[in-house]
């Protein structure tokens, strides 16, 4: 009888009651994870742990030696990570586990939860050597847990035993084949890849999706029926729990998740919510939703932010403006400077500042991180952006716009370019890009800048520069 937090689609196992290598350690593991947590993994992750380390009856070795598990976000595949990374650690003296995600922060996030795990139960912190994270994790019989960064030479000669691979889609397909050729054919090595879903420049999880096709690897795709989001909530629910098990069992709340998902872009939230494979060119806000936030707005004299933002070629530079107006934000296209240089953009900053007191700059800190540095240098409240803020405030910016707490003067600047926005997934996260190579986004960028540092009251109290 089919569970509802059962995968879309998953290996067959060779048997109902087939037996498997987590067996052994599941009730240690539920006492650990219990003494570090204050709960147990779920039963659907105890059941995937199962499944991925199964054994084959005929040879008594592990069936699997490639696993692919693929479910939305926030399910808890951090959880499963750690738990194979100390299965890796406990079974076998001298085993070799391998931690590689697209950086060493995602990573560090597994590792750091299979130290918490081991810290919080003396039992099994005696087993291990003192734990750092330059080290790796050591166990006394020799094993040892190192993460590696994404780079094919890191893994060249070394002999691996469990190989994880967080995010799967982030990382390029000769860095797996490496991990894989580490095994070197020994009995009972593995390696496995999680992550959410992908996008067309995934070659790596779109190969290794095509190879679970053709159940050629262990595999376990937890998905949506189809990559769109419906327009009613019980139809959204239904499709939210086939691609998380942790809604399907309770865990999570599915209405909070529904709203989350009615404030993300349709690109974002089939990604990562109905773990559905997009395009790379996927488009964000639509006009349909920006054109009727155009109304009144006021502009306050202190509390502003001003952000800005240039073509690639420097044909032309936006200035936009953004302020706090009750629970909403209100925002305006202050300036369209073309064959702006950095004195010219410097100059309307400086008179706009005077009729501006308490006002924030901020501007990319790629783009026009140099005149950042010059009026932070004239004692105003200039700041450089960082790609995590360009992410962050494009989310932002959408979700406000979906709920309709932004108001806008209803710039042309913006109308013409929002058709030629796309989003470029970063990570978990996306930023604003291109939809083509002439195509000018400035005002856009520059506008989703001004809201999402004016929502953080950054104007306010005392001015601290970065």
């Amino acid at each position: 009888m089919p569970k509802a937090t059962d995968p879309t689609r998953a290996t067959r196992p060779l048997s109902t009651d087939f037996p498997s290598a987590f067996d052994p350690y599941a009730r240690a593991f539920a006492i650990a994870w219990r003494a570090a947590s204050g709960y147990c993994l779920d039963p659907w992750q105890v059941g995937l742990l199962r499944a991925i380390l199964e054994i084959d009856p005929a040879t008594g070795n592990l069936r699997h030696r490639v696993a692919l598990v693929s479910v939305g976000r926030q399910n808890g595949k951090s959880e499963i990570a750690a738990a194979l990374g100390l299965w890796g650690l406990l079974r076998e003296p001298g085993a070799l586990v391998i931690g590689i995600a697209s950086s060493a922060e995602q990573a560090g996030i597994v590792y750091r939860r299979a130290q918490q795990i081991i810290n919080r139960n003396p039992a099994l912190a005696r087993q291990f050597a003192a734990l750092t994270e330059t080290r790796g994790i050591r166990h006394k019989s020799g094993a040892r847990w190192e993460l590696k960064a994404a780079k094919s030479a890191a893994l060249q000669g070394l002999p691996i035993s469990v190989g994880i691979v967080d995010e799967v889609h982030l990382l390029r397909p000769a860095l797996f084949s490496d991990l894989q050729n580490g095994t070197g054919g020994r009995k009972n090595a593995i390696v496995v890849g999680i992550t959410t879903a992908g996008d067309d420049d995934s070659e790596l999880l779109t190969d290794l999706y095509r190879l679970a096709s053709e159940d050629k690897i262990g595999h376990w795709i937890w998905e949506a029926p189809a990559a769109e989001i419906p327009d009613d909530d019980d139809r959204l629910a239904e499709y939210l729990r086939a691609a998380n098990p942790a809604i399907a069992c309770g865990r999570i709340d599915v209405a909070t998740v529904i709203q989350d998902v009615r404030a993300q872009s349709p690109g974002s939230a089939i990604r990562y919510r109905l773990n559905r494979f997009t395009a790379t060119d996927s488009t964000w806000l639509p006009l349909t939703t920006w054109l009727p936030l155009a109304g009144e707005i006021t502009p306050p004299k202190t509390g502003v932010t001003f952000a800005l933002d240039r073509t690639p070629t420097w044909s032309h530079a936006s200035i936009v403006a953004a302020w706090k107006s009750g629970d909403s934000l209100e925002t305006q296209v202050v300036a369209s400077v073309a064959s702006p240089t950095l004195e010219k953009l410097r100059e309307v900053c400086l008179q706009l500042s005077a009729r501006h007191a308490n006002a924030v700059w901020v501007a990319d800190s790629y783009s026009l991180g140099t005149l950042m540095t010059e009026l932070k240098g004239r004692g105003m409240n200039a700041r450089r952006g960082t790609l995590g803020d360009l992410t962050s405030a494009a989310s932002r910016t959408y979700a406000l716009a979906m709920q309709g707490k932004l108001r806008h003067a209803g710039d042309p600047l913006m109308a013409a370019q929002l058709p030629r926005v796309s989003t470029k997934n970063v990570g978990e996260n996306y930023r604003l890009t291109r939809a083509t190579k002439a195509a000018e986004i400035d005002t856009v960028t520059a506008t989703t800048l001004a809201i999402y540092f004016a929502e953080q009251d950054l104007g306010i109290g005392p001015q601290l520069f970065v």
